[in-house]
């Protein structure tokens, strides 16, 4: 009986034991796959982390290239593309003219460009231009000036600012650029059809005398206006588009009108508004359309307290009927500067700015100068280089 118990004990404690390690083998195998799933979800991790830091460094670059080019677009700098062929070679002796823009019609600027052979020409005369109709009806001129310092090694480069006159009826017309005796170059092109307002003026016994009873005073402020206006200097102040020289927006007679004075005595008479009226209150601020030199700045009988800047050789912008005058002759002012404020001086029937441009002596409309640059000297030199 004894052996018998010892025999079972024994049996027992094997079993114990057997049972023991399967448990220990059993934990220690799921340690072991605890592990294993572990360091595999560790390498998914960071799997996903690596494709995370490469999608951010992709779209980082896409950031900085847009960041990139919108710096370039932003930039003042104009990046041109290179011509598609290298400029071509002005031979000895050779002229090229080039007008700017050559859709034209009565009252529009325009812009000429010259180039001439550095070596030919050499009694230093400045050439001219002359403007024609289709019956040879000579329509204005107007003098060429530099563009450039003087280079006895590189061509001659010219311009030239006049305007077809509001009066002008369209038609073939054509350009002679001439030195001296001799005919530079022929430019052909059609002056297309505008249409003016007509408007009627009746005149108080008071301007009626100012408009039509002689006076010395004002023949002499008259050959005076057309000694500047008609004089074509050597310096480019500016060549810029135009801005508005008040900010009143209102207009109270426009560019080119045909207009019918009705006289207090019951005559009548007729003209052409060369200007535009800006119906501005008395003491509305008006500045510089461009930057320029003071021409002329004074009280004169028809047009009141008057100013007048130089911007290009030959172009002028006139300011009328003011109230005050802030600047004096030789000044050089900018953009913007304060010339005086809007009044009612002179022949007026109230307050308002008359607001005039002058090309080579020839009024143009000032809608057009602001529109865009009336000078664009890489413009003018693509047109004459680049064919």
């Amino acid at each position: 009986m004894k052996g018998a118990l010892i025999l079972c004990f024994s049996l027992l404690s094997v079993i114990t034991v057997y049972g023991n390690g399967r448990q220990e083998r059993v934990k220690w195998g799921a340690v072991s796959s605890a592990k294993a799933a572990a360091a595999a979800r560790r390498e998914a991790r960071e799997a996903a982390e690596l494709q995370a830091s490469a999608a951010a460094a992709a779209a980082n670059a896409v950031e900085v290239a847009a960041a990139d080019a919108a710096d370039a677009a932003d930039t003042d700098v104009e990046i041109l593309a290179p011509p598609a062929a290298p400029p071509q070679r002005i031979p000895a002796g050779e002229t090229r003219a080039v007008l700017m823009r050559e859709e034209l019609k009565p009252g529009d600027p325009l812009t000429l460009g010259l180039i001439l052979d550095g070596g030919s020409h050499a009694d230093g005369a400045r050439p001219r231009a002359v403007l024609l109709n289709a019956r040879d009806e000579r329509l204005g001129a107007a003098v060429f000036f530099r563009l450039e310092p003087e280079n006895p090694e590189a061509p001659l480069l010219w311009a030239a600012v006049m305007a077809i006159p509001s009066l002008a009826g369209p038609g073939s017309a054509r350009i002679k650029v001439e030195r001296g005796t001799e005919l530079l170059a022929e430019i052909p092109f059609t002056i297309g059809g505008r249409d003016f307002v007509a408007e009627e003026i009746a005149l108080n016994a008071g301007n009626t005398a100012l408009r039509t009873e002689p006076d010395p005073q004002k023949t002499a402020e008259s050959e005076q206006l057309w000694a500047i206006l008609n004089r074509t200097g050597t310096i480019v102040y500016g060549g810029s588009a135009f801005a508005p020289p008040v900010s009143i927006t209102r207009r109270t007679s426009f560019f080119g009108d045909r207009r019918v004075y009705r006289y207090s005595n019951g005559k009548s008479d007729t003209a052409v508004h060369a200007g535009i009226d800006f119906g501005a209150p008395r003491g509305t601020p008006v500045t510089a359309c461009a930057g320029g030199k003071v021409a002329l700045a004074r009280f004169r009988i028809v047009t009141g307290n008057s100013v007048i800047l130089e911007h290009l050789p030959g172009l002028y912008s006139l300011y009328y009927h003011l109230d005050t005058i802030h600047v004096a002759e030789g000044d050089l002012v900018d953009t913007g500067a304060l010339l005086g404020e809007s009044g009612d001086t002179g022949l007026a029937t109230g307050p308002h700015l008359h607001w005039e441009i002058r090309a080579a002596g020839e009024n143009a409309d000032p809608d057009a100068f602001m529109a865009a640059p009336i000078l664009d000297k890489e413009a003018i030199v693509r047109k004459l280089l680049y064919r």
